[in-house]
């Protein structure tokens, strides 16, 4: 999971760099990516919900 976090952060600078009018798609691939990484900490920090995977 943190790869695919890491892939959308990196299409994100990516669509910055080299198409500065999509800046917004950008923007919402960085939140995705911070949702995911808030989602996986909580699941496993939580015991009842992922606490028991290995992720």
């Amino acid at each position: 999971m943190e790869f695919v976090e890491l892939l959308m952060l990196t299409i994100a600078v990516l669509l910055i760099i080299f198409k500065p009018e999509k800046e917004k798609w950008a923007w919402w691939l960085t939140v995705a990516g911070w949702a995911v990484v808030a989602f996986m900490y909580v699941g496993h920090v939580s015991t009842g919900i992922l606490g028991v995977l290995n992720l």
